[in-house]
């Protein structure tokens, strides 16, 4: 039994938007910290036992800055996610783009959250790959 395109890209589409879903939401609720509590120190304590205070070490901007743009990034995650799942074509270009801007911002963090922006920065290749693959509507 021969799949369509259409078909074979399904999965892709779905992994797609929840993963746009699932970091839009996690962007909204890390841009409410970061603008609620700018000045957010961390208590480190090394392997060897001593301890330490950390702060954040970010590329360039302030914690707020940086807070309100992963907010308002959020939010147009979760409705490009809604738009996916809805089937509109323009959502997978609109869903690449946000990927990629995700993947930029997460760069610029990653002297705050290293190993969080790792693992967003790799979902956000994921999703890209599955939208400019699977994501556009296929003509027989």
């Amino acid at each position: 039994m021969a799949m369509t395109m259409e078909e074979r890209g399904s999965g892709w589409r779905v992994f797609a938007g929840i993963m746009i879903l699932l970091v839009g939401i996690f962007n909204f609720i890390d841009g409410i910290v970061a603008i609620a509590n700018p000045h957010y120190i961390y208590y480190y304590v090394s392997p060897s036992g001593s301890s330490s205070v950390e702060t954040h070490h970010l590329v360039f901007g302030n914690l707020t800055g940086w807070g309100w743009a992963m907010l308002i990034l959020g939010v147009i995650q979760f409705l490009v996610a809604l738009a996916i799942f809805a089937g509109q074509g323009w959502a997978a270009v609109v869903g690449i783009i946000v990927a990629t801007l995700n993947a930029i911002g997460q760069l610029m963090l990653i002297g705050s959250y290293p190993w969080w922006s790792i693992i967003i920065i790799v979902i956000d290749v994921l999703v890209i790959y599955g939208l400019a693959v699977y994501g556009f509507p296929r003509e027989a």
